[in-house]
């Protein structure tokens, strides 16, 4: 890869590319990409800039031009009205008559313009309102992501009843149903969690919106989970540290962003 190469060619995706096609890429190359290389970090720079309307916008405006399509060829003229009829037309005309057209267009002219003000007044407000969206669950989510990724062989119950403080209430069965995986017995038997007590803390490196409406935001986030098993099989010297990213899908709900869904890759 050479310094001429763009964020679009190393996805390898158009510039024209919505933002699904831009995250598949992104998930298909990492996969290819060791954790902690320098290609995974620069696919990360790439998703991060690309997945952010502001930052993509700034991004494509330091790139050379597209150059323009050729022009379409020019249409062939309609043979032109014969001066003599379309002043003997006008003529024709009543002053009455005339005044009539000119008050209807003068009319439609009005109403369009009433009608096109309108329409800028509600989709700057619709606009902003997405705006907003974006900002409050990106960092709804960040916040989320590094609560919900981790836990404790300690503290298990207590990590469940604070973890449901950030879902909606139908995902929250989906959630306990797979947290519960952690802390089921067999033949009486401590958990694998417990035995190994296992302790997991996450934090978060970037997020970047995927779309967005004004009541749901689907958010891609960069995290490390730190995984230390300090008993057991697992026992380890050194904590195992795990780059997940985690497609998040926020939904305001009386007011609050919470996560209605959650998947790693």
């Amino acid at each position: 890869m050479t310094d001429e190469t763009t964020l679009y060619e190393l996805l390898g995706v158009e510039r024209s590319a919505d933002a699904a096609t831009i995250s598949k890429a992104w998930r298909r190359r990492t996969r290819k990409a060791g954790p902690g290389s320098p290609e995974f970090a620069r696919l990360n720079e790439a998703a991060e800039t690309l997945l952010n309307p502001e930052r993509r916008a700034e991004y494509d405006a330091s790139l050379p031009a597209v150059a323009p399509a050729a022009p379409a060829a020019p249409a062939a003229e309609a043979p032109a009205a014969s001066a003599t009829g379309a002043t003997s037309s006008v003529s024709s005309m009543s002053s009455v008559f005339r005044a009539a057209i000119i008050a209807a267009a003068v009319l439609l002219v009005l109403n369009i313009a009433a009608f096109g003000w309108a329409f800028y007044q509600a989709h700057h407000k619709n606009q902003a309102h997405i705006d907003d969206a974006r900002s409050e669950a990106s960092a709804a989510a960040r916040t989320a992501v590094g609560v919900l990724l981790g836990y404790s062989w300690k503290t298990m119950d207590a990590d469940l009843k604070n973890d449901l403080n950030y879902l909606t209430p139908s995902y929250a069965k989906t959630f306990t149903d797979n947290f519960n995986l952690l802390t089921a017995s067999k033949n009486g038997a401590p958990s694998a969690v417990a035995q190994t007590k296992t302790i997991v803390t996450a934090s978060v490196a970037s997020t970047a919106v995927m779309d967005a409406s004004a009541e749901r935001v689907n958010v891609l986030v960069f995290a490390d989970q730190t995984v230390v098993h300090k008993a057991g099989s697992k026992k380890q010297e050194c904590p195992c540290v795990l780059h997940d990213r985690v497609k998040v899908s926020m939904v305001k709900q009386g007011g609050k962003w919470l996560v209605d869904n959650l998947q790693t890759s």
